[in-house]
């Protein structure tokens, strides 16, 4: 019994990285060129998640900051903090978890540079004020999203990118979007570093 669920998990997640693989190439392929593109020029990558997928979005930035596989200059990116505390007038604390990302876009993003976002479930409040304040900066996004995109593709404009994972259990779509996010640093490193 426990050989054969065993095996049933490798398969059933093999056969996600496929459908994805399939469903998503011609986006990883433009997301590694406006990525490169864009670090090219001189501006940087932006990243943030969901509670359960802001480790991917830090990691992704670590890859651009430190390297992949081949060691290489440092690329500038940055993965947001989700905990940043404020004091209010009378000095409580206060933490706006739905604002935490959105007002760092704000303060440190730039026309032209890149939010990379990362979902679990496409409709986490934070994920999508984020989206909407790089919208107001005009900054483009590459949204990881699942199953059908939800609340969260219906905010992209028509310049973002989503990369949706045809996944609905949150364990597979954050496996996904890490081995995702390694397809994706190989694709700019080959774009930079082999011109």
């Amino acid at each position: 019994m426990t050989e054969n669920k065993i095996k049933q998990l490798y398969t059933s997640n093999i056969q996600n990285l496929m459908a994805s693989g399939e469903q998503n190439a011609d986006y990883l392929a433009l997301s590694a060129a406006l990525i490169s593109q864009t670090l090219l020029s001189g501006n940087k990558v932006i990243t943030c998640g969901s509670p359960l997928s802001k480790m991917v979005a830090q990691h992704f930035a670590g890859l651009l900051v430190n390297y992949y596989e081949i060691e290489r200059p440092c690329l500038p990116a940055i993965s947001l903090s989700d905990q940043i505390l404020n004091c209010d007038l009378e000095g409580q604390l206060t933490n706006n978890t739905n604002d935490v990302y959105a007002r760092q876009v704000r303060a440190v993003s730039n026309p032209q540079d890149i939010l990379v976002v990362f979902s679990i479930n496409n409709k986490e409040p934070e994920i999508k004020s984020a989206i909407e304040a790089a919208l107001t900066k005009d900054v483009q996004v590459i949204a990881f999203t699942c199953h059908d995109g939800g609340e969260i593709a219906g905010l992209l404009g028509e310049n973002d990118i989503e990369i949706r994972l045809p996944t609905h259990k949150p364990s597979r779509t954050l496996e996904i979007q890490l081995f995702t996010v390694h397809v994706l640093s190989e694709l700019i490193d080959e774009v930079i570093f082999s011109m």
